[in-house]
């Protein structure tokens, strides 16, 4: 027995032995290759071929995910290319392996400060610091973050010594950019001009490829009204940096604001007279005639260059195909664009025609063939970009938001400075509710763009909506020194003073629309103004002001329609028939005049004449969906609900794919109890629009409250991942009920607390808070949820279905043995 114990244990002993050797061939195979990947990609690196050196580096992560150099390499690489995002992640995964390597932090310390997120910037920094303590670059990166606390928290004299602090870091290493960076955003702050120019200069003299400060140095040349040394820095950026549009377009801009069509026209023709094989100097061109000079002239231009022939002849015809669907003539476009992709070489050319062909035809109302073609172009080339923006595109409208993000990053990694694919990222993360994230797209794509208005406008709503008002405002200031006649902009920045109150602010951006050789622009002031006076609560300053529009002719009708809105705010109901019957003798089939007259004629309590008269405009206008709703209401308020749904349906009959009346078909059908038709019309609603917050809102809402199957679970969680971090609390009430079905009781519990505070009458918001204090065992505050809900629910005379549960929920917890504390 021994024996053969013995015999047996030393088989095992050797079969141990034998496999622990394999295992460690293995390793040591493994960590070899690795090596030799790595080798393989800095040999790549050294002739340039960076995008298969990456391709090495990413096969060492598979066999050694601790490969330090590969792992350092590759985040220089990828943060060298602009793609900030990707090495962001390869420097924190760095720092998890060493969490003392110097340059790893610095970097993300950098980077935080470049895409302005401060938490990341104190870790790194403060780590950065303790490794490195008389390192004087990461001093200037910790006192930039000092700088920004203190701006934040309105801390004059912390900002005069941080300041200082930047001064004597300069004084000390002149290349510190940080450091400049936050004397120079001082001086513009404090608008000390001339200041701010000397030091920009300076540190342009060091580095004169950091294009975030000609940016500022524009904005500054703006604010001193010099167009003619704006025009010479934005001809100095074209040489620079060749290869930004953005600087072109600028420059663009800057010709038009100042009217000076023919030295624009000049500019694009001379670009497009040099240019060889580059076809964007001739697409300019051409985007510029078509839009200052018309499209015959545009079409016109492209048919000399076609004639001439060329390497750029083929996305010439495309391009006029363009500008013929412009046109509006669609059959021909698409005919032309079809020959012309008929048994097309395939290259890079034909795939970026097709890519235009795909969005003609998606605008044709011809979706199904545009992404079929789109498809079709990613297996033979899965890194063409505007494809990949094309397909991410559709897949965030259909709430794929980890799929497109994939494709994002790919796209990427191929146009690590694109601000359009920046702005897509920041639309995936916010469907995903990752907010922070979106912000942090946003703001890059503000960057990049040389703080262009469409990415300054979107980055200073979300501000906005996140209650930034201040950084929102720099935001826009920033944007309106490039663009300072952009109405768009003047608009947004007088909304944001609207809302903080800020009333000379308001005035001044008042006074500066009003400026601009615009009717709609004027308009757009007299409309702020209004608002203005009334929410000071002026109604006499605000009478007088709109008396003054109705004696010009070009306001006339409008600012008579804002007295009689004042009249009827102030009761004045007779005032504003008379004046709306002078008017209508004037213009009797005034489709605005009649509505108001309907809508007043009610009011003065004749709801037959007022209904009359909203048929007789229903049979002049048949898609005024204002007056079908207004009817609509008119029928709610008689209390004969079969007549409203009467006129809904005959709305919906004319307007099928309204979206206002649709929702009013939704509400009905939840009010009368019949949810799978109101599921139904929500689902109807985001397959129009699936943006519209509410609609995700209330149908996922629905599909958690009314059915218990996992698919609309899943359906539901899909709608509502938008609504993470929300501060409206109705759409807290549904997120939160989402995480309860989905056993997140914690986060349900947080979102359910909110949500409840704001809406104490919602006796609905207090039953789920009341299943997830159960989930948690919290007995006693689940029985006081319940009770709130039974109390705010209703008589108890005409039971529902609601307060017959809740009844029945606190007994049975009432009965129970013990309470939980």
């Amino acid at each position: 027995m021994m024996v053969r114990t013995g015999i047996l244990s030393g088989a095992r002993m050797f079969a141990a032995v034998l496999a622990a050797l394999v295992l460690l061939t293995a390793c040591d195979s493994a960590e070899e290759r690795a090596e030799e990947h790595f080798q393989s990609g800095m040999a790549f690196v050294e002739a340039g071929d960076i995008d298969r050196a990456l391709i090495e580096f990413r096969n060492v992560f598979k066999l050694n995910g601790n490969h330090k150099e590969a792992r350092l390499t590759y985040a220089r690489i990828e943060r060298e290319r602009g793609n900030i995002p990707a090495s962001f992640g390869q420097f924190l995964r760095l720092i998890e392996q060493d969490p003392d390597n110097l340059e790893g932090r610095r970097a993300l310390a950098e980077m935080a400060l470049e895409t302005g997120n401060w938490e990341e910037l104190e870790r790194h920094g403060a780590a950065a610091a303790e490794l490195a303590p008389d390192d004087l670059e990461i001093q200037a990166l910790n006192n930039s973050l000092a700088y920004s606390q203190s701006i934040k928290s309105g801390n004059i004299a912390a900002s005069r010594l941080v300041v200082q602090k930047s001064r004597d870091l300069i004084q000390a290493d002149p290349g510190l950019m940080n450091a400049r960076r936050t004397l120079i955003d001082y001086l513009v702050r404090s608008r000390d001009w001339d200041d701010a120019l000397d030091e920009i200069d300076a540190a342009l003299a060091l580095d004169p490829n950091t294009s975030g400060l000609y940016a500022v140095r524009l904005s500054i040349l703006q604010e001193l009204n010099r167009p003619s040394d704006v025009e010479a820095q934005l001809l100095q950026m074209t040489q620079l940096f060749p290869g930004d549009e953005g600087v072109k377009q600028l420059l663009m801009q800057h010709y038009i604001d100042h009217e000076d069509l023919d030295a624009a026209e000049r500019f694009l023709r001379k670009e497009a007279a040099t240019a060889s094989e580059d076809f964007m100097p001739v697409q300019r061109l051409t985007v510029f005639l078509d839009q200052y000079r018309g499209s015959a002239v545009a079409i016109s231009e492209l048919d000399k260059v076609i004639a001439q022939g060329g390497p750029s002849t083929e996305r010439m015809r495309a391009m006029r195909a363009v500008l013929k669907f412009r046109a509006g003539d669609t059959d021909t476009a698409i005919t032309e664009m079809r020959a012309l992709l008929k048994d097309a070489e395939r290259s890079i050319t034909t795939r970026e025609i097709e890519v235009e062909f795909a969005r003609l035809l998606f605008q044709a109302g011809k979706p199904d063939e545009a992404r079929a073609l789109v498809e079709a172009m990613l297996v033979e080339d899965p890194t063409q970009v505007d494809a990949l923006k094309f397909k991410a595109a559709w897949l965030i409208e259909e709430d794929q938001t980890g799929d497109a993000i994939v494709l994002l990053r790919n796209a990427l990694g191929q146009a690590p400075r694109d601000p359009q694919l920046m702005t897509l990222m920041a639309q995936a993360h916010e469907r995903n509710g990752d907010r922070a994230l979106m912000g942090e797209m946003l703001a890059l794509a503000v960057e990049i763009s040389l703080n262009a208005a469409p990415e300054s406008l979107r980055y200073a709503q979300y501000l906005i909506t996140e209650g930034n008002q201040t950084v929102a405002e720099r935001v826009l200031i920033d944007a309106l020194r490039l663009s300072p006649q952009n109405r768009e902009l003047l608009a947004a920045l007088g909304e944001l003073y609207l809302q903080t109150q800020d009333w000379p602010r308001l005035d001044s951006v008042i006074r500066t629309i009003s400026s601009l050789d615009d009717s709609n622009a004027v308009a757009m002031a007299n409309q702020l103004k209004s608002k203005m006076l009334s929410a000071q609560e002026r109604t006499g300053d605000l009478t007088e002001f709109l008396t003054q529009l109705a004696d010009d002719p070009e306001f006339e009708v409008s600012a008579e329609l804002a007295l009689v809105r004042s009249e009827l705010a102030q009761g004045e109901v007779k005032s504003a028939l008379d004046r709306l019957d002078e008017l209508l003798e004037a213009s009797p089939d005034s489709l605005p005049l009649r509505f108001v007259k309907a809508h007043t004629m009610n009011i003065d309590g004749n709801p037959d004449e007022a209904e009359t008269l909203y048929r007789a405009i229903l049979g002049d206008h048949p898609d005024a969906v204002a007056v079908w709703a207004a009817l609509r209401e008119l029928k709610v308020e008689q209390g004969d609900m079969d007549a409203a749904q009467s006129v809904l349906d005959d709305a919906l009959a004319k307007l099928p794919k309204d979206l206002n009346l649709l929702m009013m078909q939704a509400s009905e059908y939840e009010r009368t109890g019949q949810l799978d038709n109101a599921i139904d019309v929500y689902e109807k609603l985001y397959a129009i629009d699936s943006r519209a917050l509410v609609v995700a809102n209330n149908l996922a809402s629905l599909l958690t409250t009314h059915r218990t199957d996992d698919e609309s679970l899943e359906r539901a969680y899909a709608l509502a991942r938008r609504l993470k971090n929300t501060r409206v609390a109705a759409y807290q009430d549904t997120y939160g009920w989402v995480a309860y079905r989905l056993g997140n009781y914690e986060d349900a519990l947080r979102y359910l607390k909110s949500a409840a505070d704001a809406l104490p009458q919602e006796p609905l918001v207090f039953y789920h808070l009341a299943k997830t204090y159960v989930a948690l065992e919290r007995i006693d505050d689940a029985l006081v949820a319940y009770q709130t809900a039974l109390d705010v629910s209703g008589s108890a005379e005409s039971p529902t279905k609601l307060t017959t549960e809740l009844k029945s929920e606190i007994e049975r917890l009432s009965a129970e043995p013990e309470v939980s504390q």
